[in-house]
Order: C-alpha cells, then structure tokens, then sequence
C-alpha cells in the first residue's frame, strides 16, 4: 500500500529522532569518558595543553546535550504558537554551540597567556599527555566520521557543526601530541603553553564560522538552497498546465524547507482547475524532495507582466546557483 506523504513524513521524522539521539548519546559517552582522563592527566601532569584539550572536550559533552534537546524539539508537529513548525531549534542549538565553543577557546587562550607569563612550563609525566592525545586523535576520527554521516542523512545542521567540531578536535589533540613530542625529544618547555594558544584558535575560528553560518539561515540567505530552487523548477516542468515559474524564494528552518512561488496558467481556465494545476505542483516538488514541508503557490494569467520586487525565476537561478 503506497504511504501518503504525511506518513513519509511521520516515518522521516521518526528516523531522524532515533538518529540523532544515538549520535547524540555516543558523543556523551565517549566524549565524558575523554573529558574526563584529560582533566585528571591535566592535573597530574601541569600540562596547560591537554587542559585546554580536556576543556574543549567537556564542551563536546555540552553540545551533544544540546543537540539532543534540539532533535527532541525540532520532530514536534506545528502547532497554535508554532504553526511553521519547531524545526528551527536546531539552528537556534547551533548558534548556542557556537558560543559556547567561542568562550572555551577563550578561556583556553587566557590561561595559555599566564602560563607563559608566569613561566610555568614544568610537566610531570609527559608520557601520559602522549598517550592520551593518540587515544583522542583515534576516537575524535571516529566520532567525526560518525557524526558527520548520521548529521548529513537527516540534514540535522546541529550534529553536522557537532561532527566538524570533532574534526576540529583531531586537530587539536595533534597539536598536543606534537608539542609533547618536541617536550620530550628537544626540551623545549614553552611549547605545552604555545601548543595551548594555537589550540585556542582552532576552537575560535569553529566557533565562529557556526555562529555565522545559522546568521545566514536566521536571514534567510539564498546560498546553499541551489538545489531546493532547481528542484522547484523540476516540478512546475512536470506539470504541463503550469508555466513561467518566477518569485520563487526558499526558507531554511532546521532541516526542512518552505517554499513560495508563483506559476501562470491559461487565462480561461476555472479556478478550480488552476487551484488543482498548483496542488500538482506541490505534490510533484514533495515527491523530488520529502525535506520540503510546505509549499505556497500563487497562480497568475499567462503573459502576466508585472515588476518582480523579489524571489527568482529560472534565468537569475542559473545566473546565481550555476558559478
């Protein structure tokens, strides 16, 4: 029996909850069990690099709580206060990410400054900061790699920006095995707090390209939504009474989609077949994209001529989304 699109719905919604929590309870576990040897090595040792390491994963267990709150959100049908929906608590979770990974690093470059200020370069048992960085490079590959594909299956923009902050967390914990490796081979004490500043950018610049990018979506910026506006194109091409789609404009919100165009038909046709014309377009344009939640078209006479203040048509969508 072929599912409606409100059960294709109900079943994507479903999938994406389960998803995300496991991806989201995987990055608690493992990342809590990391956080934690890292700081009690951190004390033992005096390391400031692997402190700053362990902080930076303490905030990992604190974004995949929040992301796990977000997906909880997000797969709630709309309702009176939400009539769009509540999908955009993911981006809201992403922009709350961001700052939270903006002040870690922040607080990691603070304290790298007083190390170096202070001269307090001494490190107790460095053999155990170089083996805890190895095991943190190894299993932050594996969360990235796992997260980073659960993230782009759902289209969940939290677990994704969670995924490429474990990519940036290899990164980090390399940092780290090679400052200790210089400690240990070459004696050169200042590097611990050095190797803690340049973590400390890392942590920055993933901060602060998240907290730009759900800025865009919060604006509702055409990049990235090439495919959304081509698949629109697809589906006014389908249906043979509809023509000259333009005032096309596409939403962001989480990961699913609003759509409004505008479409001309023949000027002698009954309204209640223009009215059938454009609910065959919706229904073609979900079918291409099950992401997409709502569609509003508005029906025009063929030929109309008006001026377009805003929204594209087919000729400004390959002008812009073709470079």
């Amino acid at each position: 029996m072929k599912k409606t699109l409100n059960e294709e719905n109900f079943q994507i919604n479903s999938t994406r909850e389960k998803l995300a929590a496991n991806a989201s309870w995987m990055g608690i576990i493992i990342n809590g069990a990391l956080a934690f040897f890292k700081l009690v090595i951190s004390f033992i040792t005096g390391s400031m690099a692997i402190l700053a390491d362990g902080i930076d994963t303490t905030t990992d267990i604190i974004t995949s709580i929040l992301t796990l709150i977000a997906s909880k959100i997000s797969s709630k049908p709309a309702d009176d206060s939400h009539p769009f929906g509540h999908e955009r608590a993911e981006t809201i979770v992403t922009k709350v990410l961001s700052l939270v990974i903006i002040y870690a690093g922040f607080q990691v470059l603070i304290g790298a400054i007083q190390s170096i200020i202070t001269h307090s370069f001494s490190i107790y048992r460095p053999y155990l900061v170089l083996w805890i960085s190895l095991i943190s490079i190894f299993t932050k590959y594996f969360l990235y790699k796992y997260k980073f594909s659960v993230g782009n299956k759902i289209r969940n923009s939290s677990i994704v920006a969670d995924a490429l902050n474990m990519r940036n967390d290899i990164l980090t914990s390399l940092s780290v095995l090679i400052g200790i490796i210089f400690y240990l081979t070459l004696n050169i004490m200042w590097v611990d707090s050095l190797v803690a500043i340049i973590v400390s950018a890392f942590i920055f610049r993933v901060g602060i390209k998240m907290f730009l990018e759900t800025s865009d979506e919060f604006m509702g910026s055409s990049k990235e939504l090439g495919e959304i506006y081509y698949n629109t194109l697809e589906a006014v091409e389908k249906v043979s009474k509809a023509n000259n789609p333009h005032k096309i404009r596409v939403r962001k919100a989480g990961y699913v989609y609003f759509v409004e165009l505008h479409i001309e038909v023949e000027e002698e046709m009954s309204v209640k077949e223009a009215n059938e014309t454009a609910s065959q377009v919706e229904k073609e344009l979900k079918k291409i994209n099950p992401y997409i939640k709502d569609v509003m078209i508005h029906v025009e006479p063929l030929g109309n001529n008006e001026e377009e203040e805003f929204g594209f048509d087919k000729n400004s969508i390959k002008r812009i989304f073709d470079k």
